[in-house]
């Protein structure tokens, strides 16, 4: 490996590290405040969660072997329709919806069958197929298994969420939101870990 290579592995790992302990923070406390229906925190918390996932997936495929890259390429792609899409809803959410003086009623995120409510399942779907493509760009070591597991059943749960939308009752959705508050910091902090030891050039 060139100097050059080792300097720019160095930052992934740099960037990586603080990028995943950031989002597991943060996605700890989004899940906590989304559950509890804390806001506007929970949407200032969700909406900064957006830009920390997406860098870490940003390092993710940085980080994959060049045999598993297109894993975490598409992952990554999925990532930032992903950003866009919860990125927007959020923004609307603490700008238009809170502080318009007309029936927002539509744009509202609390109401289920709001426009901005689909546009929130549609955006985790993205998220799970970021996710689930991400997944097989991880290796073997013991941090990257859990966070590979823990991404394929991420994914899963992403996928089902829009389904689940259309056909359950809207209470059921909240069980899958309490398996994601679970899942999703622990693979952060699992990933965490990793480019800590990456970092350290233990792994």
């Amino acid at each position: 490996m060139s100097e050059f290579d080792k300097v720019g592995k160095r930052y992934v790992y740099q960037l990586g590290f603080w990028s995943a302990i950031i989002a597991t923070i943060l996605l700890a406390l989004a899940g906590t405040t989304a559950t509890a229906a804390i806001q506007p925190f929970a949407t200032i918390i969700g909406f900064l969660v957006t830009s920390s996932f997406l860098i870490v997936m940003a390092c993710i495929h940085c980080y994959a072997s060049d045999e598993r890259k297109v894993f975490s390429l598409i992952g990554l792609s999925f990532a930032i329709i992903y950003a866009t899409l919860i990125s927007t809803n959020y923004f609307i959410q603490l700008t238009f919806v809170n502080q318009t003086t007309y029936d927002a009623s539509m744009f509202d995120m609390t109401n289920t069958q709001s426009m901005m409510m689909v546009l929130e399942v549609l955006g985790y779907c993205f998220m799970g197929l970021a996710t689930l493509f991400a997944a097989p760009a991880l290796g073997s070591t013991k941090a990257e298994k859990v966070a590979k597991w823990l991404f394929v059943v991420n994914g899963v749960l992403g996928i089902l969420t829009p389904i689940g939308y259309v056909t359950l009752p809207i209470e059921i959705l909240f069980i899958g939101l309490i398996g994601w508050d679970i899942i999703m910091p622990i693979s952060t902090a699992a990933l965490a870990y990793l480019f800590y030891q990456l970092k350290k050039g233990k792994a």
